[in-house]
């Protein structure tokens, strides 16, 4: 019986073992290969990244306002309605801790509060004491850039900012230049800010200066012209009618030779083989004063001075003489002489350069 047994495990056995290889290999062709599904690697979000913190910047911080009126200027970088000035004295100081900008701007540059008395060109604001620059908001480093929008808050400074009115005003005495220069300086109202000019302000006085040509020198030809003697001359007639404080600092005296016989309606040279023709017997001189300390003359005085050539040859008859003898007419009156160069009959102020002024300065006053 245990023989029996032990017969019946091994056939079963052998059976299950048949079985199981007859299922491996099929019925004699190629295996059918299977997939097994993978299960996918799950994704993982990066963690984000902390974003850039805005830090505040409040830019009045440390301005003493108890040693003078304060005056902010804020520029256009931080309005965008051009520039504003604030002069509020209690707005000021209440922004002390509320006015901010970001301690950067959208290009990473760095923003500080500059305590210093020059100018910076690309200044976001701009504070003066007594009308002097004591501190500038800018950018120290490049590239600058702009504000991000929220990452302003000017406070109680927008409320109480007006916009900033450039003012001109034009002088032509140094008198009334350094009055106006004056009442800016001991006003609020007015003030130069930004406009104050580099070197020295106020601005030196200047010296106004004139040319003053006299009536032309007609002498005969061959003559000798002393300049010596036509300068004191010259001093002699013009010093006692200058303006107060006006004196000559030179006369200046230039030959032009011989004239030229012109047509006498159309003022052109009368040729003779193609050349113009001199006459002879004179010769011109302009006479040219330079004056300093005015810049004009009354009428009168010019009058006056017209009425003083310092050298004026009759050559009348002998141009007429010349006439008809050389240009063989009758008509002395057809034809003149013509000098080289501008001929004056009368004293003439030919360059003028008057005194002359001008401040450019801000209107703070509060629009009526």
């Amino acid at each position: 019986m245990i023989r029996l047994a032990f017969l019946l495990v091994t056939l079963v056995g052998g059976l299950i073992a048949f079985g199981a290889f007859y299922l491996v290999r099929g019925d004699g062709k190629a295996p059918v290969e299977t997939e097994v599904a993978q299960a996918e690697a799950p994704q993982i979000e990066p963690e984000p990244e902390d974003e850039a913190t805005a830090e505040p910047f409040y830019f009045l911080q440390g301005i003493d306002f108890e040693s003078g009126t304060v005056t902010l200027v804020l520029n256009d970088a931080l309005t965008n309605q051009g520039p504003l000035v604030v002069m509020d004295q209690s707005a000021l100081a209440a922004a002390q801790d509320l006015a901010f900008v970001n301690g950067t701007t959208d290009d990473g540059g760095a923003v500080e509060l500059l305590a210093t008395t020059e100018p910076f060109q690309n200044a976001f604001a701009t504070i003066y004491r007594k009308d002097t620059l004591i501190a500038t908001l800018t950018c120290t480093t490049a590239p600058c850039g702009r504000f991000v929008t929220d990452t302003i808050d000017l406070g109680p400074l927008t409320d109480m900012a007006q916009p900033l009115t450039r003012a001109q005003s034009y002088f032509d005495s140094y008198d009334e230049y350094l009055v106006s220069f004056e009442a800016i300086n001991a006003t609020t109202d007015y003030m130069f800010l930004d406009l104050r000019p580099e070197g020295p302000f106020p601005a030196e006085p200047q010296i106004a200066r004139m040319e003053l040509a006299l009536p032309t020198l007609i002498s005969a030809a061959g003559s000798t012209f002393d300049p010596n003697v036509a300068t004191a001359l010259a001093r002699t007639i013009v010093e006692p009618l200058l303006p107060d404080g006006a004196q000559i600092s030179e006369v200046v005296f230039v030959t032009t030779g011989q004239g030229l016989v012109a047509d006498g309606d159309r003022g052109t040279p009368v040729l003779a083989g193609g050349a113009p023709i001199p006459f002879p017997d004179v010769q011109f001189t302009s006479a040219t004063v330079h004056i300093e300390g005015a810049a004009t003359l009354s009428n009168a005085a010019l009058d006056d001075l017209s009425g003083q050539p310092l050298q004026r040859t009759d050559y009348q008859d002998a141009f007429e003489a010349f006439v008809s003898e050389r240009l063989q007419s009758s008509c002395a009156d057809c034809f003149n002489v013509k000098m080289n160069g501008d001929f004056f009959d009368d004293a003439t102020i030919i360059a003028s350069e008057p005194e002359s002024y001008r401040l450019d300065y801000y209107d703070l006053r509060e629009a009526p």
